[in-house]
């Protein structure tokens, strides 16, 4: 499957292949690209990697404010990650707290937390907080580094309508990849 599908579920129809394949007998193996990408790019390395990319241009206030906290962006992705495969649930409290997640404009938009979320509990307080983290991460990835850059749409507009793969293949040629 191509990365930036869907993020939050397999996608069918590799279940679908892979379980027919299977049934016949042929070996296969499913990988999720979009689920390892993501993993790759929103990690302390993958941070370090995309913030050494980022020149001294001038980026809007919001991108700067993330250049800002680019430390505490680093020094928290991964437990933000591990939070959100519910691989350490007890962070919750802390991501809750004013003084754990960096901020920029994501969380200008929140509205009351009390009363939005209030007999719903920390969990899902904490994952809206982190979306919203995530969020500004994208956010800056599209002004610094790739102008296409989406969780569930990457360069949607290369797909539509195309009868061609020659927009597709310039703009390859014409991005700036970060190899690891």
């Amino acid at each position: 499957m191509p990365p930036f599908t869907q993020l939050n579920t397999p996608y069918p129809s590799i279940v679908y292949l892979n379980g027919f394949l299977k049934s016949k007998q042929i070996e296969s193996h499913q990988i999720d690209l979009g689920l390892d990408v993501v993993q790759e790019l929103f990690s302390k390395e993958g941070l370090t990697k995309i913030f050494d990319k980022t020149g001294s241009e001038n980026y809007s206030a919001n991108a700067s404010r993330i250049i800002a906290l680019k430390e505490n962006y680093i020094r928290t992705i991964d437990d933000v990650i591990s939070f959100l495969q519910y691989k350490n649930p007890s962070l919750a409290h802390a991501i809750c707290e004013n003084d754990f997640l960096p901020k920029a404009s994501r969380f200008d938009q929140q509205e009351d937390l009390e009363w939005c979320f209030g007999t719903m509990g920390k969990q899902d307080q904490a994952r809206y907080l982190a979306t919203l983290y995530l969020d500004d991460l994208s956010d800056f990835i599209v002004e610094t580094t790739d102008a296409d850059f989406g969780f569930s749409r990457y360069a949607e507009r290369l797909g539509r309508c195309a009868n061609t793969f020659d927009e597709l293949n310039e703009e390859l040629k014409n991005k700036k990849i970060i190899h690891h």
